[in-house]
């Protein structure tokens, strides 16, 4: 079946829409993301959602075996639309998801407490070019699959009684400082040509009321 193309479309958008999708495509990066792991709460979900939205994180692993994934449109305000979810297969364990990843070159990072040995500050993290940021379930943290195959492990520095923050929480934390030290060190690493054309033709897609009617018509009008 051919597929639509971003000309016949752009004159349906207006200019400022058009502008708004180059200038947030120029910002997105594929070698920052987040791997999320069982979490429950769907507003904490959506909020992370938001936040790599904001950071320009477009891609955001999510493992939920245990959990259905239940989005709060009033907390997500539409960010859902932007970025990509990969999700880990039914039949596909936790590690070989993992390892597929580190294959492609990607450090595991995994969030856990102050007080977990070796675990390095997020003051004293040093950055890579590509690497994933692994948080976990809201109770049990990340599971001991995802522990096992991580390259290394950080924190955030507390000096209160508890040692946890909320999930979202810490994914912005942790993610904003980590974006802002990739662009000080030149270390992003951004779309492709090729994968911003795909991501600009399902922007496109996403922008238009009624989108699937209004390209079944042009289909007709120039087949």
């Amino acid at each position: 079946m051919k597929k639509i193309s971003i000309k016949k479309l752009k004159p349906l958008l207006t200019i400022s829409r058009i502008e708004r999708i180059d200038k947030v495509l120029s910002k997105r990066t594929k070698g920052i993301s987040v791997l999320l792991e069982d979490i429950y709460q769907g507003h904490n979900i959506s909020a992370v959602l938001r936040t790599c939205d904001n950071l320009g994180i477009q891609n955001i692993y999510v493992i939920q075996d245990s959990n259905k994934i239940n989005l709060s449109k009033g907390i997500s305000l539409g960010s859902e639309k932007w970025v990509t979810l990969k999700i880990k297969k039914i039949n596909q364990t936790k590690s070989a998801f993992v390892k597929k990843l580190k294959k492609e070159g990607f450090k595991l990072i995994s969030t856990v407490p102050p007080s977990k040995k070796k675990s390095v500050s997020l003051e004293d993290f040093k950055i890579k070019r590509k690497m994933i940021i692994a948080f976990g379930n809201e109770e049990k943290g990340l599971s001991e699959e995802i522990l096992s195959e991580s390259d290394s492990f950080i924190n955030i520095p507390m000096d209160g009684f508890n040692e946890s923050y909320n999930i979202s929480v810490s994914c912005a934390i942790i993610m904003n400082q980590l974006i802002s030290q990739a662009k000080e060190k030149n270390k992003l690493i951004y779309l492709n040509k090729k994968e911003m054309n795909d991501l600009r033709l399902e922007w496109y897609i996403k922008s238009i009321r009624n989108s699937s009617k209004v390209i079944k018509n042009l289909m007709k009008e120039n087949p």
